[in-house]
This record gives structure tokens, C-alpha cells and sequence, in this order.
């Protein structure tokens, strides 16, 4: 287990929540999440009089893999749903394809 020092390198955040230990007894170090402040998450912990933060400042976001159907089903539905200007999507839509069925018929007719 590595002992907590001032200024520390970083390391993981899985690493530092499971190993870290106090710099004056050597025990290890009990972690509360502290997200009230959204900007600046961290784990803090106290021990033998002294208070220890983790401040979290990187994060990696990645892909794992594609959406069930089901999920993809259930966006494309709260997509047609959402309005505009008070008007379901799929009105909107219908009414787009219907001027545009209508505009051939329209160049016809000169």
C-alpha cells in the first residue's frame, strides 16, 4: 500500500481508493464520495487528525458497444414525440412529405 504524501503523483482512482494509506499511522484510508460540486468531484477521507481529498480531473468516456433494439426503438420514439412549436415531430414530417408529393404534381399543371 502506498503511504499518502503531499503533492502525491497521480494514479488511478481505483488504486487510490483501495490502497492509499495515512501518511503519520500507515492505516488505510476510508473514502466518501463528495459530488456537491459538479466541477470539482472528489473522495475525501480523515484520519489521525488530518483530512486527505482525491480530486478527480480526468475522466475517459468510451464507446462499449451499440444499443440494444429495443433502446433504439425507444429513442426513435421520443424523437417523433418531441415537438416543435407545440407540434408532434411525425405532423411535421407528414406535412413536409405531403408539400413535397405536391410540388411535382404542381410543376405539372403549367
Amino acid at each position: 500500500m502506498a503511504r499518502v504524501e503531499q503533492n502525491s503523483m497521480p494514479i488511478s482512482l481505483h488504486y487510490a481508493l483501495t490502497d492509499s494509506q495515512c501518511s503519520v499511522c500507515g492505516g488505510q484510508l476510508e473514502w466518501q464520495a463528495d459530488f456537491d460540486n459538479i466541477n470539482q468531484p472528489k473522495y475525501i477521507s480523515q484520519h489521525c487528525n488530518q483530512e486527505y481529498a482525491i480530486h478527480i480531473d480526468t475522466v475517459k468516456v468510451e464507446v462499449v458497444g451499440k444499443a440494444s433494439k429495443d433502446k433504439q426503438g425507444y429513442e426513435q420514439e421520443k424523437n417523433l414525440i418531441s415537438t416543435k412549436e407545440g407540434e408532434p415531430k411525425a405532423l411535421q414530417m407528414a406535412e413536409a412529405m405531403k408539400r413535397q408529393q405536391q410540388q411535382p404534381e404542381n410543376s405539372e399543371k403549367k
